[in-house]
């Protein structure tokens, strides 16, 4: 029984996508240049940013799932440092090139067009977070500390704010949100002092300290219950590197993983989380209780991860593309509010208009809620049904970030709004 018992594990070790030796296949890229992000949009095509040390920089996209590619934007000798796509499809490139910082394509990368982003701003653009159609966050590597500019109209207006102001050796590395739209980012610093995870409560007017001071945070990603998983390039103090979380109900980050060069964690819609850590990469399926390796060779020196639209994960380093041979989560109906209900003006002063772009909610009814940034409703109204066009007074509701939902037939589809 003990050798059947030990032949029934082997067979499921062996068959498991995810402990197998052919979890990845690299794709056919370029080699002549540098890979620095990836990004896909809802069709499944690829978008691959490039460009580091006098290599040819730009994008690249990819509409046959990696087989071919062309180059949609060249920089010359810049380079493209951080991509995303919002609801709309618009992508946005973020490049070392000061004449070209913030870039945005809204014909799938047919064309561009620059997106000026104002005093005190001028350093490379490190990260973007796009939500929904209009709201934005880009991370900038200013000299006055870690900064953050952001935008709620798609870019033509801005604001900013120092998460903090301690010097020019650190950078916001990555943003998230909270579904209560508390927004998080984590500092990749070089000096004592530095480093660590922020918050805001006003949509990133100011910013508290949360924890891990003196880690060089180069990753955070939030899960659907709202807890913080962040990763650690390394450490300036004498804690220990590796993959910290911070679970429901607590308010000090869990030291969950020993790791070291952790670059980035991402989490699927089963809740699995993956995190290129110790070159190579890991998943946990327990919620970060325990970790294992992904053991394809492919797996090593992976920098930087995605899950794409069309459910496959991605991974780059230097001049490698890889993607995992079968998808790693279910690709299901999406309930993108963005998609089915414009929201405006954003940001609002007085009036919150609401139009639903599908017509079957002309037919049923629906409920409305808004909620402050601490989860309290401030709004309910559930007798809404055969319209798709009506208008909300916000004007009693303080200045602040709000969240939108609205629910028909158990489906929930959310949006967010700031009041001014």
């Amino acid at each position: 029984m003990k050798h059947l018992a030990l032949l029934l594990f082997a067979l499921v070790c062996y068959t498991s996508p995810l402990l197998s030796q052919d979890f990845w296949e690299q794709l056919n890229f370029p080699d002549t240049v540098y890979i620095r992000c990836i990004t896909t949009n809802e069709l499944g095509d690829i978008f691959v940013g490039v460009g580091y040390d006098n290599q040819t920089g730009g994008v690249y996209r990819s509409t046959d799932n990696g087989q071919n590619w062309e180059i949609v934007y060249n920089l010359g000798d810049f380079g493209v440092i951080s991509m995303a796509v919002n609801d709309a499809g618009y992508i946005y490139a973020g490049t070392s090139k000061s004449a070209e910082r913030l870039n945005i394509s809204k014909d799938n990368g047919e064309s561009w067009e620059n997106i000026e982003l104002p005093p005190p701003s001028y350093g490379n653009v490190m990260k973007i977070l796009c939500i929904g159609h209009d709201t934005i966050y880009v991370s900038t590597w200013e000299a006055s500390g870690s900064f953050i500019n952001y935008s709620f109209d798609g870019g033509v207006t801005w604001n900013y704010s120092n998460v903090t102001n301690h010097s020019g050796l650190e950078y916001v590395s990555d943003i998230d949100v909270l579904s209560t739209g508390e927004v998080f980012v984590s500092i990749n610093g070089y000096s004592w002092g530095e480093g660590g995870v922020y918050k805001s409560t006003d949509a990133g007017v100011s910013w508290e300290y949360v924890g891990l001071l003196n880690h060089q945070v180069m990753t955070l990603e939030i899960n659907s219950n709202n807890e913080v998983f962040t990763g650690d390039w390394w450490v300036i103090n004498n804690d220990p590197p590796g993959i910290h979380a911070l679970y429901e109900g607590t308010n000090t980050f869990k030291f969950i993983f020993d790791a070291y060069y952790v670059t980035d964690i991402v989490i699927d819609s089963d809740e699995t989380i993956y995190a290129a850590a110790n070159e190579w990469v890991v998943y946990s399926l327990d919620n970060g209780l325990t970790f294992n390796r992904i053991e394809d060779d492919l797996s090593t020196t992976i920098e930087f991860l995605h899950i794409g639209s069309n459910g496959y994960l991605y991974g780059i380093r230097f001049n490698r593309i890889v993607k995992s041979i079968d998808p790693i989560t279910e690709v299901g109906e999406r309930h993108d509010i963005g998609k089915i209900v414009n929201t405006y003006p954003n940001p609002a002063s007085t009036c919150l208009n609401v139009k639903i772009n599908q017509n079957p909610w002309q037919d049923t009814s629906y409920e409305v809620h808004i909620y402050d940034i601490t989860g309290k409703v401030v709004y309910k109204n559930e007798g809404y049904s055969n319209t798709d066009k009506f208008t909300m007074d916000v004007s009693l509701l303080t200045t602040g970030y709000y969240l939108v939902e609205i629910v028909q037939n158990n489906k929930i589809y959310k949006s967010s709004f700031v009041k001014n």
